[in-house]
């Protein structure tokens, strides 16, 4: 491994594991606190361990190899847990990030052409626009106050994702009411449940979910307002809900259901938004705290683009963008862990995985591991250099997840993510808050405990 850092030796704050293994008890109960509080140090240091518990045994897989076994080599093999189903189930139902098998193969094609490039390229004067209006936002504040930009990153992701899906501000999808929904359904729902660890059957109740409950019922009859209102307008609009609408299967002409069309819109509006949200987040806190890389991604909008609007051409060229983005998602990847459950016994190379064990893939960790990277404690976009970043494993930079299942909005979340960079840096200074410990959570998403307020500045 090359050591490749030339841009920043920032290393930003993280949690910081445990010397050695939790006690059991103690494990669980920080488990639903923090995960990130229970994997020990040895986790960040070697490949692979697995532990049995009440009959199981839970993989936790860190290594490219091991990875590539499960989300690609034997995809079919391994289903998504009942963890997981747990955490969103509620929320999204049955769209593309939850459904399986043939259910989930008819919905992304149907979904498929939303993403195609030409389609994502016209939607990037939406993405500067909605950035143009958040330093806008951030102008008007008080001077000298510092500005919670996981708070702003979510506005403005909320705004772009809802215009491209639903072609247009939706009265029941503005922010105030959104980020009310996501932190009450996150809070109640969004982290392991002591029950499920202990292998409770479903229909032991768990009243402490019921906010969430509701709020993800709210968020449903939402997305079927906005389906319904479209229909009745009978509007042929060109974007991701219009072309769900129109869209068959060309094997058998079906279309999707109305209960397909909502998991799908709320899907889409949720995990689209809070992902590129999270990523921007992450990736203001290391530039303000980087001022050499900082400096760097102003010298590159300023020679790329001047003082223009942002266009698709234009994010075509912004390459250290990229690179900050990927290496802010590196430290903090917005999906920190995967879960799989075997179907069948299988050999995923020099581990053995028997029908019924879990299989969690630890992104976070493999983000951090020793054996992978350089010093991955700091921050250095270099390492996602066009040079640097053909050495990687195929397997080893998993922010979107991997196989077949790759998110489907990838793209669409590098472009959006670069062009809003772009747009903040080129109109804003972000400078560090010495006072905020930065402390990331995983709640369904890896999120900053108590937002990312920093200091913006006006160029």
């Amino acid at each position: 491994m090359a050591d490749t850092l030339t841009s920043s030796d920032f290393v930003p704050q993280t949690v910081i594991p445990p010397e050695k293994p939790l006690p059991l008890m103690r494990g669980l109960m920080q488990m639903i606190a923090n995960p990130l509080y229970v994997w020990p140090q040895a986790m960040y240091e070697n490949p692979y361990h697995g532990v049995k518990w009440i009959g199981r045994t839970f993989h936790y897989i860190r290594k490219p190899e091991h990875m590539k076994a499960v989300f690609l080599d034997h995809a079919d093999i391994f289903a998504k847990s009942q963890f997981q189903k747990k955490l969103v189930g509620p929320a999204l139902g049955d769209g593309l990030l939850t459904a399986e098998g043939e259910h989930w193969k008819f919905q992304r094609r149907a979904a498929s052409p939303a993403f195609r490039i030409d389609a994502l390229r016209a939607l990037v004067p939406a993405f500067s626009h909605s950035a143009q209006e958040t330093i806008e936002r951030i102008k008007a504040m008080p001077a000298g106050q510092t500005v919670d930009v996981m708070q702003e990153m979510q506005h403005a992701t909320l705004d772009v994702i809802v215009e491209t899906i639903l072609g247009g501000a939706d009265p029941e999808f503005g922010y105030d009411r959104m980020a009310r929904i996501v932190s009450d359904y996150i809070e109640t729902m969004g982290k392991p449940d002591m029950l499920d660890m202990f292998g409770a059957p479903n229909w032991v109740p768990r009243p402490w979910g019921g906010k969430g409950r509701r709020r993800a019922a709210e968020l449903q009859q939402s997305a079927a307002n906005a389906i319904n209102r479209r229909r009745a307008s009978g509007g042929q609009q060109k974007d991701l809900l219009g072309l769900l609408l129109a869209a068959r299967d060309p094997e058998t002409g079906r279309g999707l259901s109305d209960v397909e069309l909502r998991d799908n819109v709320v899907t889409f509006i949720g995990a689209g938004h809070e992902t590129t949200a999270l990523a921007l987040t992450f990736s203001l806190y290391l530039v303000a705290n980087a001022p050499d890389v900082q400096e760097r991604l102003l010298r590159e909008v300023l020679d790329v683009c001047g003082d223009r609007p942002i266009d698709a051409a234009m994010v075509d060229n912004l390459v250290y963008h990229e690179q900050v983005i990927k290496e802010a998602m590196r430290l903090y990847p917005p999906v920190a862990i995967i879960d799989r459950m075997a179907t069948q016994d299988i050999d995923i190379g020099d581990a053995m995985v028997k029908k019924g064990d879990f299989a969690f893939a630890l992104i976070y960790v493999m983000h951090r591991h020793k054996l992978l990277w350089d010093h991955p404690e700091r921050f250095d976009p270099e390492r996602f250099s066009p040079e640097n970043a053909k050495k990687l494993h195929r397997f080893q930079f998993m922010p979107f997840g991997a196989g077949p299942r790759i998110c489907i909005g990838m793209k669409f979340a590098y472009m959006e993510a670069v062009a809003m960079l772009a747009t903040l840096v080129r109109g804003l200074r972000f400078l560090p808050n010495a006072a905020h410990t930065v402390e990331p959570n995983i709640r369904i998403t890896l999120r900053p405990e108590g937002g990312m307020p920093l200091y913006a500045e006006k160029r």
